[in-house]
């Protein structure tokens, strides 16, 4: 086989795994929890069960209180049921097939201050926030703050896998968003804003504190990253010249985030030269040294002069590039977030989601608006997610017009001039759609919100969207464990939590149970790395790993074997890789994306 020939079967092989159109199938759909419930984030295990994290506020319907027993309904048995008359937090895992393993609820009210869950690392770690403090304690020592510095402060938890509390500290105040990631190193990065003033650490791209003051005389609170390690201590804090942080995302050593104008509105320090934008301009972009806290690069993104235009909601970034979501305010028949060649190249009504990807430098690469002449609009954050040249988002379309694209899974709008939740895939290449839908069926009551989230699956090529919505139709299939959201006594109306898992079309049912019964041990690795699975044991298969170019670099027939350990170091320099599954007939069961550092 010469090398053409190697190329053409390893793009034709890449795009059987992505191929254009609607190429995936739902393979569960869910409604979780009673109604006014709130579903926080999922986390998908090394096993491919499904942690779900949702709020659950108490109801005081006209005509009495709801019953305890209502609630206790959507726990297993055996577990932790309501707790009290005020919000619960409940907890609920799943089978990659959908079935409910556990669930159970926690408490949110404590003593002196509320508490839930915002995140979950690659381990399984629990992250919870502490807030509306009105008693501040001193905590463990060896963390970075046992005791509070400003009444703002909030508690910041980490819990293991087993819910054990590992450690609790302070942090200054985390706004409304709460915005931290986690790196594959346990490391914790948190944005927020604080008048502290001895917060920076020197060598930290602004180790000091600006004072400004608003109109009235009052101090404006400055905004800040700070990078805990994995133990909760202070590896390094830096202000920033921003008036807001509202996002944040980790790759490999870097860390990038989003935000808007600069704290003092006469100054243009948000960008850097040789970037995309160096005008003043609504939003920035920065990239920041994870190691030292210094930063790399920065670009105004707006148009210029013009700091209301739009607003970014979410951000990632690979190896590929940064990418980020947003919406435009108003600029009737605006061209500013949409490059040549773009998928729709201007908003007509001002009122327009766009999706920008710049490269590692902090040029744009392409934008395009995704809309319609209606009303559409980014659905908050946590909508947009990044996996082997593909860019999960999710949005809201109002009106009267139709943003799906043929042969989707919802290819026509289910609500006329009112909400309906879309989601797509875009290519990371060229940013035209593979595919856009909608989600939902018709609505008892339109006027009511969608919160709607997306992530890729982490161990095969399927996505989730989850979220809590008002609505009763087409948000669960009938093998859902819970298709219908279910009301207390008196109480008509209520939203509640779902999750939807989508799969590939192009692997069978029996291959797709195959192929989610894999998991790759360590990565990103050194090159010595397990692959596990009880298929492996069931017969023979072939074990694969190819360059990006598709250069076979090695090969392995595995016999039957429930795990296979790989010792490649001196084989496989840095980079990424594809490492294929496939049975002995040549037929593909599983990719991963294989990372060596």
């Amino acid at each position: 086989m010469n090398m053409k020939t190697k190329n053409l079967f390893f793009l034709l092989f890449s795009s059987s795994l992505f191929a254009q159109g609607f190429n995936y199938e739902r393979d569960w759909a869910t409604y979780f929890g009673g109604t006014n419930t709130y579903l926080t984030g999922i986390y998908e295990d090394s096993s491919s069960n499904i942690s779900a994290d949702v709020i659950t506020t108490y109801l005081n319907p006209t005509g009495g209180n709801t019953p305890v027993s209502y609630y206790n309904q959507f726990v297993t048995s055996g577990s932790q049921t309501y707790i009290g008359n005020n919000p619960n937090n409940l907890y609920g895992k799943f089978s990659s097939s959908g079935n409910l393993l556990q669930a159970e609820y926690k408490a949110s009210y404590l003593p002196t201050s509320r508490q839930a869950t915002y995140f979950r690392d690659d381990l399984g770690n629990r992250y919870d926030i502490e807030h509306t403090i009105t008693a501040y304690t001193a905590l463990p020592s060896g963390v970075w703050l046992p005791n509070n510095n400003e009444s703002t402060d909030v508690i910041f938890a980490k819990y293991d896998t087993n819910n054990n509390l590992l450690w609790k500290t302070y942090i200054p105040n985390t706004g409304e968003s709460h915005n931290f990631e986690v790196d594959s190193n346990g490391n914790i990065y948190i944005v927020g804003y604080t008048k502290w003033q001895t917060l920076g650490d020197p060598g930290t791209f602004q180790q000091n504190f600006k004072l400004v003051y608003d109109v009235s005389g009052t101090l404006l609170p400055n905004t800040y990253i700070v990078k805990l390690n994995p133990q909760g201590q202070k590896l390094w804090a830096t202000y920033t010249p921003s008036s807001s942080i509202n996002g944040i995302t980790v790759y490999e050593n870097n860390l990038y985030i989003f935000g808007n104008n600069d704290i003092i509105t006469t100054e243009a320090t948000l960008s850097t030269p040789n970037t995309f934008q160096t005008a003043k301009g609504g939003q920035f972009i920065s990239k920041f040294d994870g190691m030292t806290g210094q930063r790399i690069w920065g670009t105004y993104y707006g148009t210029p002069g013009n700091t209301l235009d739009a607003g970014l909601s979410d951000i990632k970034a690979d190896e590929t590039g940064v990418y980020v979501t947003g919406m435009t305010f108003g600029i009737m028949g605006g061209t500013y977030y949409a490059t040549e060649g773009a998928y729709k190249s201007q908003t007509n009504d001002g009122i327009d989601m766009f999706i920008t990807k710049f490269n590692l430098s902090g040029n744009r690469v392409w934008s395009t608006y995704i809309g319609t002449d209606g009303y559409d609009s980014y659905s908050g954050d946590r909508g947009l997610d990044i996996k082997n040249g593909k860019l999960l988002f999710t949005g809201l379309n109002q009106g009267n017009y139709n943003i799906s694209t043929p042969g989707a899974f919802v290819s026509t709008k289910p609500n006329a001039n009112s909400e309906d939740l879309f989601f797509g895939i875009l290519n990371t290449n060229t940013g035209h759609p593979d595919f856009i839908s909608y989600y939902g069926g018709t609505a008892n009551n339109p006027s009511a919100a969608i919160d709607a989230r997306c992530s890729f699956s982490k161990s095969s090529n399927g996505f989730y969207l989850y979220g809590a919505t008002y609505r009763n139709n087409g948000f669960t299939s009938t093998n859902g464990y819970q298709q219908g959201i279910i009301y207390p006594p008196a109480v008509t109306m209520g939203r509640s939590g779902y999750i939807v898992k989508f799969n590939p079309k192009f692997l069978s049912t029996s291959e797709i149970n195959s192929s989610q019964d894999f998991v790759l041990y360590n990565n990103p690795n050194n090159g010595n790395f397990i692959l596990k699975g009880s298929v492996l044991n069931k017969e023979p298969h072939i074990i694969s790993i190819n360059d990006m170019s598709g250069r076979l670099i090695y090969s392995r027939n595995v016999q039957k074997s429930k795990e296979e350990h790989f010792n490649l170091e001196d084989q496989l320099p840095k980079g990424n890789y594809i490492l294929s599954i496939k049975k002995s007939d040549k037929t593909l069961v599983k990719s991963f994306k294989l990372i060596i550092k």
